[in-house]
């Protein structure tokens, strides 16, 4: 099996690369700003040639695809990047995958739903009503990756773990300085280990998988319930952990009050469940030895 990994050198992709080649696999992996030992072609998913240049050459049996624009206040103001990496983006590697025959695995987020508390938790057959202009994008970058002959899609939320900057990885540099911090309570997810998500899109390459799935952790928490128990985990003072609103936060784009999805059409598919935040976080702290390093 040969496995190109777009976005090799983020948070996601720097996991399904480790993973990959545990499983036996051949590797390729992109990066845009920064090389790293793992990904070594350089590639902006915004330039079509190079895309399908880099495909082209891979020639893999699957395309991993985690590239993506991720900030998400920063989509609301900077909305033709967000909609050229995101959604032509998606689109422009959903064509060359296909045109090399290369099953196409793409990720997407929890925010295509609008998070009414009391629809939740979301199953991959309710209507999407993304929260934001970032989810808007992450949709149609969903509907171009299905262009493919051979494409899944899989939505986490909140991914956090190591090899990449992330949610998790800042409050625990805030936490290790001893600052106080301030987390949202108004707004729920079920939270996804990285490593739980890139094993998941391997399995999904194993086993020919199409169609959406959800992809995010089996338990359901608030942003400031997820915070304590990481800092309970890690050792940390958890009165320094202060519950605010989002409303207080002042975020410029709309979050959902409750983005909960309910992964167990994955878990059945692929026969393995992800980690809770506890369990996660527990992996995390052996894995570095109790450092916060990213």
């Amino acid at each position: 099996m040969h496995v190109l990994v777009v976005g090799g050198s983020g948070l996601v992709g720097s996991n399904v690369v480790t993973q990959a080649r545990e499983r036996g696999f051949a590797v390729d992996a992109t990066y845009h700003a920064d090389a790293t030992e793992d990904a070594t072609i350089e590639l902006d998913v915004c330039d079509a040639d190079r895309v399908h240049e880099v495909v082209t050459n891979a020639d893999p049996d699957a395309v991993v695809h985690t590239a993506a624009f991720h900030a998400v206040d920063d989509c609301e103001s900077e909305r033709d990047r967000a909609w050229a990496v995101n959604a032509g983006g998606t689109r422009t590697v959903a064509a060359a995958a296909d045109a090399v025959g290369a099953h196409l695995i793409t990720l997407s987020t929890d925010y295509v739903f609008g998070g009414d508390p009391a629809a939740a938790p979301f199953s991959e057959a309710d209507p999407v009503n993304p929260a934001n202009y970032y989810a808007e994008t992450k949709y149609a970058g969903e509907v171009a990756a299905r262009s493919a002959a051979e494409a899944a899609v899989l939505r986490p939320s909140v991914v956090y773990g190591t090899g990449g900057t992330n949610f998790v990885t800042w409050a625990l540099g805030e936490l290790e300085a001893g600052e106080e911090i301030g987390i949202v309570d108004d707004q729920v997810s079920a939270p996804t280990y990285a490593p739980d998500l890139a094993r998941a899109c391997l399995d999904v390459v194993e086993r020919g998988l199409t169609g959406t799935y959800h992809a995010t952790g089996p338990v359901s928490v608030s942003r400031y319930e997820f915070t304590v128990t990481l800092a309970a985990v890690f050792g940390f003072d958890t009165d320094l952990v202060s519950a605010i609103s989002t409303e207080e936060l002042g975020q410029e784009a709309p979050r959902p009050a409750d983005s909960t999805l309910d992964s167990s059409r994955l878990y059945d598919a692929i026969d393995s469940r992800f980690r809770g935040p506890r369990e996660g976080f527990d992996a995390m702290r052996n894995k570095r030895g109790g450092s916060v390093a990213v």
